[in-house]
C-alpha cells in the first residue's frame, strides 16, 4: 500500500504535465503574435522606402516573450537629431490600451496610422486582442497549476 507522500506524488505529475501544456501554449501563441507583428512590420518598411518623412508610418507593433507572460504593445517611434550629422536617434512612446479591455482602441491607432497601413492594422488588432485575452486567462490557469503542484509537494 503506497503512502499519502507517495500518492500525492503521482497526483503531482498530471498537473506538472498540464502546467508545461499550457506554458508551451503561451509559446504557440507568441509566435502567431510575432507572425502578425511582423505582417505590419513588413508592410511598413515596404511601403516608407517610397514615402515622404510625412507620409512614413510611425506605428511599431511588439511582442515580448518572458517566461509564461507575454505582451504585444503598439508604440510610437519618434525620431530625433541630424542625419547629415549622424546624431539621427529613434526613440519609442509606448501607446496605451484601453482599461478593462484586452486590445487598442483603433481610433486612437488611426490618429497616428498612414492611410496606407490601417486596413492591415484594422485586420491583426482583432486577433492581437484575442492573443492577449488567451494569454491572460492561460496564465491564470498555470497559476492554479503552480498552487496545486506546491500543495501536493507539501503533504
Amino acid at each position: 500500500m503506497e503512502t499519502l507522500n507517495d500518492a500525492l506524488g503521482h497526483a503531482s505529475e498530471g498537473p506538472e504535465k498540464a502546467r508545461q501544456y499550457l506554458m508551451n501554449y503561451v509559446q504557440e501563441l507568441g509566435e502567431q503574435a510575432t507572425e502578425l507583428c511582423q505582417q505590419h512590420f513588413n508592410l511598413v518598411m515596404d511601403g516608407n522606402k517610397q514615402k515622404s518623412w510625412s507620409d512614413k508610418s510611425v506605428l511599431f507593433v511588439q511582442t515580448r516573450i518572458r517566461g509564461n507572460s507575454l505582451t504585444v504593445n503598439w508604440y510610437e517611434i519618434r525620431w530625433y537629431g541630424s542625419k547629415s550629422a549622424k546624431t539621427r536617434r529613434m526613440t519609442k512612446r509606448l501607446i496605451p490600451k484601453q482599461k478593462g479591455s484586452y486590445g487598442y482602441n483603433l481610433a486612437v491607432l488611426g490618429k497616428l496610422a498612414q492611410h496606407w497601413e490601417m486596413d492591415v492594422i484594422e485586420a491583426i488588432e482583432p486577433k492581437l486582442s484575442e492573443i492577449r485575452r488567451r494569454v491572460y486567462l492561460v496564465n491564470k490557469a498555470i497559476t492554479s497549476l503552480n498552487h496545486v503542484v506546491r500543495g501536493a509537494q507539501r503533504a
